[in-house]
């Protein structure tokens, strides 16, 4: 689909058309003539778009704008949110929030307290949905832990105007002003540098754009260049953006340190700016936890840059494997599980995984193990503990023997004191036949 330009005119309309004035003076949003937008003032229009559309949603909810910069979209997928709307409206711990699109599509992502921002997950929500740099988010807090996200276009202002009910303008105003730009841009001059510039900005995006065909994008001849700082300040003029950009905005990556970590709730595996943590079981990530807690640092901290991601997760997976085999080791255990071992250790300690305690606890255990007093003593242990067993074995069957001498001793006793009665009344008898007178 060909790119339509725009006349100042006609963005001007989109920008008023729903009903209300925007408060935004011609010199702050001052769009040259005579050359395309450039990307700092096609963001600034999403910005303007973004406000509108916010203007339009239920009072009741509490909601912002948010405009996308490279960390939210590339790299650590860090999406940070005003540090007063947090403290206003969401709970001062780690949550997991529901992000809903416009189509009713519902996404799970993990809220930071501490950081005020959005993590593990937000990296699916960003992919699924195409965001790049410059584009517009209105965030609406529903429920409690539940917003309603409204994604406006950098390079297009009517995305979102179907579910908003906000009009398009009319198809023949569109045609009949872009006719005239272009005939006030054919009798213009321009420089070299305004042909390479409009060249440029109408080249048919690629696959490296994300195929936006779909979205139209505003093109706007071009007389001067909007300054940086200008633009910047554009985009956090509103009080509902909450702070600078270059404040709430900073991934964790170049802040989060293990002395920030207060507990496993706000623990994260962060690698070149990725989360890791939804790779790993829950007992793995915990466990992986305590031996970070054990050495007070990221046991992954050091890794080398660009490493292929999944060598990362194995590597982290098997260092508590074996972890886990070194506490429910035996001193009976093999010596070829210590080699073992080491040899996966020195290797991910070559990746530069912090893993030298374990490597140092393999070594003494296996020291201990192979010693030949320690492996002497081991033996006349054992042997000692199968002697006594014997022992007691012997012990008991002398008790039980001894229990039936002494039952046929009571009864022995108890004949020989009937007998005994029966002897006495006999002896009586013959003492009184020899003492009769004759």
């Amino acid at each position: 689909m060909p790119v339509k330009e725009l006349s100042n005119t006609q963005i001007t309309k989109m920008l008023s058309h729903a009903g209300k004035s925007l408060a935004i003076s011609n010199t702050q949003y001052d769009f040259p003539v005579d050359g395309s937008l450039s990307r700092g003032q096609a963001k600034s229009s999403a910005v303007i778009r973004a406000q509108e559309v916010r203007s339009k949603l239920e009072p009741q909810f509490p909601s912002f704008v948010k405009s996308l910069v490279r960390s939210h979209v590339a790299s650590c997928f860090w999406m940070g949110l005003p540090s007063l709307f947090c403290k206003s409206h969401l709970p001062d711990k780690d949550i997991t929030m529901t992000l809903e699109d416009e189509s009713g599509r519902q996404y799970q992502s993990k809220y930071i307290a501490c950081k005020t921002g959005l993590s593990a997950g937000w990296r699916q929500f960003a992919a699924s949905h195409n965001l790049l740099e410059g584009d517009v988010l209105a965030f609406q807090l529903v429920e409690p832990t539940k917003f309603k996200v409204y994604i406006i276009r950098s390079n297009g202002l009517a995305e979102v105007d179907g579910d908003l009910g906000l009009p398009n303008l009319d198809n023949n105003t569109k045609q009949k002003d872009a006719d005239k730009d272009n005939a006030e841009m054919s009798t213009t001059p321009c420089n070299d540098s305004t042909k390479k510039h409009a060249e440029t900005s109408t080249t048919p995006w690629n696959d490296s754009n994300r195929k936006r065909a779909h979205s139209p994008q505003l093109v706007v001849p071009k007389k001067k260049k909007i300054g940086l700082q200008q633009v910047k300040q554009s985009e956090t003029n509103s009080e509902e953006v909450g702070s600078e950009v270059s404040e709430d905005l900073k991934s964790p990556a170049a802040t989060l340190q293990f002395e920030d970590i207060r507990s496993y709730e706000n623990f994260n595996i962060l690698v070149d700016g990725l989360f890791l943590d939804p790779e790993f079981p829950e007992d793995v990530r915990r466990k992986y936890y305590k031996l970070c807690r054990s050495q007070k640092a990221f046991l992954h901290e050091n890794v080398i840059k660009g490493m292929n991601h999944n060598l990362i997760i194995g590597a982290i997976s098997e260092t508590v494997n074996i972890a886990d085999s070194i506490k429910a080791c035996k001193v009976t255990a093999l010596r070829d599980d210590f080699v073992s071992w080491d040899k996966y250790l020195t290797a991910f300690e070559l990746l530069g995984m912090n893993v030298g305690f374990l490597r140092e606890r393999v070594c003494r255990l296996a020291n201990l193990a192979n010693d030949s007093e320690a492996a002497v003593e081991a033996k006349m242990y054992k042997e000692a503990r199968i002697e006594r067993s014997q022992a007691g074995i012997g012990i008991r069957n002398i008790e039980m023997k001894l229990e039936e001498l002494m039952e046929a001793c009571d009864e022995f006793g108890a004949a020989i004191e009937s007998l005994r009665s029966k002897a006495e009344i006999n002896k009586l008898r013959f003492r009184e036949e020899v003492t009769a007178p004759w």
